[in-house]
């Protein structure tokens, strides 16, 4: 199947939603700019074509549950409705799927994939192993590119930051799914998307576009002044850690290529 044609189902589905709801909108763009990173992750890696587009589709389809959280429950949180993952593969699993994948094995494995794009596999299946890298930095590195624009919400008002939330964030964890009570804690988990990203090539982007100067600068008004001076702290310190390892991949790799 085309990418166009693909491109097209996906539209045909989101319309079952209301694409006019800057909520859905949001979710629609969000699943073809994760999916046009897919594509391109999977093509740095030299898989073949019918591997890119499988992923490309898996990429446009692993949100689908959030529309459903909206258009249900007018709500994201995971805790409060039920986890977006799993509202995505029973709503596809209703015909849809069939929509985008021939076969069984590759319906089942789609499914697979978006079922735990947010939390780590620890299987060993051949082919979860070699798309969920893929498919979870592609999402990671997607939402903070929306991040990076300003539009995501902050939903919450209180100040300062709850101990764990930080201590988390500090411990280089994903707060996906963390109970957060503050401004701060909001923008943290945001920020904390980066440390889920494995591919070098993604985290050079990161530093090029200043995503996460940006964050800060879209966000930080936000903040009273002692939140505001933790949060740069943060930035900062996530900043040389990232072209840390950017540098080190890139040392690394020179020995790998015989110093040329």
């Amino acid at each position: 199947m085309d990418i166009s044609t693909i491109n097209q189902n996906f539209f045909d589905l989101c319309k079952e939603f209301n694409l006019n709801d800057p909520n859905i909108l949001r979710r629609f763009v969000h699943g073809l700019d994760t999916a046009n990173c897919c594509f391109s992750l999977a093509s740095s890696k030299y898989f073949n074509e019918k591997e890119r587009v499988f992923i490309y589709t898996v990429g446009l389809l692993h949100d689908i549950g959030r529309m459903i959280q909206w258009k249900k429950y007018a709500n994201f949180s995971d805790t409060k409705t039920r986890p977006h993952e799993l509202l995505g593969v029973e709503f596809l699993e209703t015909g849809w799927i069939k929509r985008f994948f021939k076969t069984k094995q590759e319906q089942n494995l789609a499914l697979k994939l978006i079922a735990y794009h947010t939390d780590p596999y620890t299987g060993k299946e051949e082919k979860m192993n070699k798309f969920m890298p893929i498919l979870r930095d592609a999402d990671c590195y997607s939402n903070l590119q929306y991040t990076a624009t300003g539009l995501q919400r902050l939903w919450l008002n209180a100040d300062g930051v709850t101990p764990a939330v930080l201590a988390k964030f500090r411990l280089r964890q994903n707060l996906h799914g963390t109970v957060i009570h503050t401004k701060l804690d909001r923008i943290l988990q945001f920020l904390s998307r980066t440390y889920v990203i494995e591919h070098n090539i993604l985290k050079r982007d990161l530093l090029a576009r200043k995503y996460i100067n940006t964050i800060y600068d879209v966000y930080h008004s936000n903040l009273n002044e002692e939140d505001d001076k933790l949060l740069y702290k943060e930035c900062w310190t996530l900043k040389r850690d990232l072209a840390q390892e950017v540098a080190k991949h890139d040392e690394i790799k020179k020995l790998a290529e015989g110093g040329n």
